[in-house]
C-alpha cells in the first residue's frame, strides 16, 4: 500500500479545520507565558570594580610582609566579610527579605543574602619578574549585589565594597602588626640567650684564664723559658757543691787551732789531721772513681793505719749531718735525672761511703777523735773557709728553694698545656654557639627593622591595596528577568502547543475527508468529488471569527505593550534604545 502523503494545501486544510484546538492551547500557553515574564519580580544588580593596586615604594627598599596571592587573599577577605554578623547588620540596617523575615529565621536570610553576593575575579597575562615566565595574575575583581529595589541594590553594593576595603587594610595592617610583635619578642628572646652565653664566657675565662686558647703560645714560651731557668739553677748547684765538697775537704784539713811549723817553715800535721785529711780525700775520690780504683785502696789502708794509730772512728754527728744532705741532693737528683745519670752514681757512692763510716763509728766504744771545730777556733784560714762553707750551704739552700718553685711554675706550664685542648674544645663550643645566637639575633633583628618598615607602609596606605575604580552604579534596567526571551520562548512554546494538540486530535481522527483516504480504504477511485458548499451563515460566521482574532490580538497587542512599559523598560526609553542601536543621532 502505498505512503498516505499529504501536501501543504492538506495540512492548511486540516489547520483550517482544526483552527480551534489549535489557538486555545497556543493562547493559554502564550497568556501564561506573558504572564511569568511580567509577573515575575525585578531584580537590580549594582557591580562595583575594585583595582589592586601595587604598592608605591619600590620592594627593593620596603619589603612587604603580606606576600600571599591576590587571589588567595581576595577570598580570605571575602569570607570574612560574608560572615553572618555582618550580613545579618546589613539585612537589618537596610530592611532587606522584609515579607520573608516573618516565616524565616536569620541564618536562612543570610545564606540567601550570599547567594545574591558575586565575586568575579579580573585576571590578565603578566610577566613573572622573579621567573621571566609568563603568568596569570590577578589585576582586579568586582563585587555585585541582586535585589528588588534599584537604589536598595546600590546602597548594599556600596556598603559590601566599604566591607572589602577595610577588611583588606585592617588585615594587612593587622599581619604586618602581628609580623612585627613576634619578631620582637624573638628578637628579645635571643638578646637574653647571648646575655647568658656571653655571662657564660666571661665565667668560662676566670675559670680557666690560664689555659685559655690564645695564651697557649705564650705558656709555651713561658715554659722553655722556665726550663732555661731551671737549667740555669741546676749548674749553679752542681757548681756549689762541687765548691762546698772542697770546702769542706779543705775544711777538714785544717786545725781549728794555731799551726805549728818545723825550722823549714812546712806545717806539723798530727795523726787526727792526716786522718781528717786523708778522709776528706777518699770522700772526694770515691764520688769520682769507683771502689776498685787503686788510689781508694791505698788510701783505705792509710786511713785504716791511722785510725789503729789515733783510736778514733769519726764523729757520728758529723757524718749524720753530711748524709742528711747528700741525701736532700739525692732527692733533688732523681727526681730530675734517672738512676744512671753520673751525678747520681756518684752522689750514691759518696753516701755509701758515709753510711759505712757511720756505722763504724755507731759500732766502736771508743771516744770519736776531736772534732776540728769542737773547741774555740782561733785559725784564721780555718774561720774564713767555716765563713765561705756557710756561704755555700746558705746559697745552695737558697737555690734549692728556687729549683722548688721552678719545678712548681713548670709543672703549672705543663698542666696548662694538657688541659689546654680540653679548655679549647669547650672555648670553641661556647664562642661557636654565642656567634650563631649573634648572628641569628642580627638576622631578626634586620627582619624586625624591616617588618617595622612594612607595618609603617601598611599604615600609611602605602603598600598594595584596594583601590575603587568603578563605585556602584545605580542600575536603570532589571538584571533579571529576561522578559523578552521569557516571552519569545512561551511564543514558541504556544506555537509547538497548537501544533502538537492539532496532530494528536487529528492522528486519533476516523473521518475521511479525502479522496486519497476514500481511494485508500476502498483501493478504488471514487466516481466523483463534491466540495463544500458554503451557505450565507458560513460566511457571516467566518466574518465574525476573523473579527474576534482581530480584537483578541489587539488586545493581547495592548497588554503586553502595558506590561512592557510598566515592568521592562518605558516606551520612551525603548524608542531611544532601539534608536541608539540602529545609529540615528539622538
Amino acid at each position: 500500500m502505498e505512503e498516505d502523503v499529504k501536501g501543504l494545501g492538506e495540512y492548511l486544510e486540516i489547520l483550517d479545520r482544526r483552527k480551534k484546538q489549535f489557538f486555545v492551547p497556543a493562547l493559554i500557553i502564550l497568556l501564561a507565558s506573558v504572564g511569568l515574564a511580567f509577573g515575575l519580580p525585578s531584580i537590580y544588580r549594582s557591580e562595583a570594580t575594585i583595582l589592586i593596586e601595587q604598592q608605591e615604594i619600590p620592594d627593593d627598599l620596603v619589603r612587604s610582609t603580606v606576600t600571599s596571592f591576590a587571589g588567595e587573599r581576595i577570598q580570605i577577605i571575602s569570607q570574612r566579610v560574608m560572615t553572618t554578623q555582618n550580613l545579618s547588620r546589613i539585612i537589618e540596617e537596610y530592611g532587606l527579605y522584609e515579607d520573608e523575615r516573618r516565616s524565616k529565621s536569620m541564618s536562612v536570610l543570610v545564606e540567601e543574602m550570599r547567594e545574591q553576593i558575586d565575586l568575579e575575579m579580573i585576571s590578565a597575562d603578566v610577566v613573572d619578574p622573579r621567573s621571566g615566565r609568563p603568568t596569570t595574575a590577578t589585576i582586579a575583581f568586582k563585587v555585585a549585589f541582586s535585589g528588588e529595589g534599584p537604589r536598595l541594590t546600590q546602597k548594599v553594593a556600596n556598603d559590601l565594597v566599604s566591607l572589602y576595603l577595610d577588611e583588606n587594610m585592617k588585615q594587612r595592617t593587622a599581619h604586618a602588626v602581628e609580623t612585627s610583635s613576634f619578631l620582637t619578642e624573638e628578637a628579645d628572646k635571643l638578646q637574653q640567650q647571648i646575655s647568658g652565653l656571653e655571662a657564660k664566657l666571661a665565667e668560662f675565662k676566670e675559670n680557666n684564664i690560664n689555659t685559655l686558647p690564645n695564651l697557649q703560645q705564650l705558656n709555651i714560651q713561658l715554659m722553655e723559658r722556665t726550663e732555661r731557668d731551671l737549667k740555669d739553677k741546676q749548674q749553679q748547684i752542681r757548681t756549689l757543691e762541687e765548691r762546698r765538697i772542697y770546702l769542706q775537704s779543705e775544711l777538714a784539713q785544717m786545725n781549728p787551732t794555731s799551726k805549728l811549723y818545723d825550722s823549714d817553715g812546712s806545717r806539723v800535721l798530727s795523726s787526727e789531721d792526716r786522718l781528717q785529711a786523708l778522709e776528706s780525700q777518699y770522700i772526694s775520690l770515691s764520688a769520682r772513681y769507683s771502689s776498685n780504683h787503686p788510689d781508694l785502696i791505698k788510701m783505705e789502708k792509710e786511713i785504716a793505719a791511722l785510725k789503729k794509730e789515733t783510736g778514733a772512728v769519726g764523729n757520728v754527728n758529723e757524718i749524720r749531718r753530711k748524709l742528711t744532705d747528700m741525701k736532700s741532693q739525692m732527692a733533688v737528683l732523681r727526681d730530675r735525672y734517672s738512676s744512671e745519670h753520673p751525678d747520681v752514681k756518684s752522689l750514691q757512692r759518696t753516701i755509701d761511703i758515709n753510711e759505712k763510716l757511720l756505722r763504724e763509728a755507731k759500732s766502736s766504744k771508743r771516744p770519736s777523735r776531736r772534732q776540728p771545730g769542737s773547741g774555740e777556733a782561733d785559725n784564721p784560714a780555718y774561720i774564713q773557709l767555716q765563713a765561705q762553707l756557710k756561704a755555700a750551704n746558705s746559697e745552695l739552700h737558697s737555690l734549692h728553694e728556687s729549683v722548688l718553685e721552678i719545678e712548681a711554675k713548670l709543672a703549672d706550664y705543663e698542666n696548662r698545656l694538657l688541659k689546654s685542648p680540653q679548655v679549647e674544645r669547650e672555648y670553641l663550643d661556647l664562642t661557636r654557639e654565642y656567634e650563631n645566637s649573634l648572628a641569628k639575633y642580627q638576622e631578626v633583628k634586620a627582619k624586625q627593622f624591616q617588618a617595622e618598615l612594612a607595618e609603617s607602609l601598611e599604615r600609611e596606605s602605602k603598600g598594595e591595596r584596594f583601590s575603587l575604580i568603578e563605585p556602584p552604579q545605580l542600575p536603570e534596567e532589571p538584571d533579571k528577568p529576561n522578559r523578552i526571551a521569557i516571552f519569545f520562548l512561551g511564543f514558541v512554546f504556544s506555537l509547538a502547543g497548537g501544533f502538537g494538540t492539532v496532530a494528536v486530535a487529528e492522528s486519533m481522527s476516523e473521518a475521511i475527508r479525502s479522496p486519497k483516504a476514500l481511494m485508500a480504504i476502498t483501493n478504488a477511485p471514487p466516481m466523483i468529488v463534491i466540495p463544500y458548499i458554503e451557505i450565507a451563515a458560513d460566511r457571516s460566521r467566518r466574518r465574525y471569527q476573523v473579527a474576534g482574532l482581530i480584537v483578541v490580538a489587539m488586545i493581547v497587542a495592548v497588554g503586553v505593550v502595558v506590561l512592557f512599559h510598566n515592568f521592562f523598560m518605558p516606551l520612551d526609553v525603548a524608542w531611544y534604545v532601539i534608536q541608539r542601536r540602529l545609529g540615528f543621532d539622538v
